[in-house]
């Protein structure tokens, strides 16, 4: 296997995968996402979104409290749900703007992909350059791997840029209201 080969997670090996996957992705972005096979199914991106999710909350201990290693399950549950309004949105965004089919499946894995520099959102203001680090992959997802036109793809995450950064910026409001004594 050479150096530069593009590795993809794997659920069924995710130790042997996952450190591979991210380096991949780290190092070969364009590459990556130029090569990503379409999803069939969920299995492998809830994997790898769970795995990010779990080490947001991790980093977010000493900025935040212990709260967030038991507010997890929550965190989880909120950021796999939003992953899925926001796949079906781009694959109807695909279909009506870009027309173009995106399988939801498929938007999911991108979406999973391009959720990677999220784990740093809450280390104080590195959370507003993941989230631009989070929508540039993911644009770079749209435009290499669905062959979307860059402007139109820019236009599709414009939306959930702004959703997004409205929920992020409630939450760390709300967080940071939240004392323990």
């Amino acid at each position: 296997m050479s150096d530069n080969a593009i590795i993809y997670f794997e659920a069924n090996r995710p130790v042997q995968t996952l450190i591979p996957a991210i380096r991949s992705l780290v190092s070969q972005p364009r590459a990556f996402f130029a090569s990503l096979p379409t999803a069939i199914y969920y299995r492998d991106s809830l994997f790898f979104a769970s795995i990010i999710v779990f080490a947001l909350s991790a980093l977010s201990i000493p900025f935040l409290s212990m709260l967030m290693l038991f507010l997890f399950p929550l965190t989880l549950g909120i950021v796999m749900i939003g992953m899925r309004f926001l796949s079906s949105y781009l694959r109807w965004a695909a279909s009506s703007f870009a027309k173009t089919r995106l399988p939801t499946a498929h938007a999911f894995q991108l979406s999973a992909y391009a959720f990677l520099p999220m784990m740093f959102s809450a280390l104080s203001w590195f959370g507003i350059a993941a989230l631009l680090a989070s929508m540039y992959l993911l644009w770079l997802g749209l435009v290499t791997n669905c062959r979307i036109q860059s402007t139109t793809a820019l236009l599709m995450i414009a939306v959930p840029f702004v959703v997004v950064t409205m929920i992020g910026s409630a939450m760390m409001f709300i967080l940071s209201q939240v004392t323990i004594s």
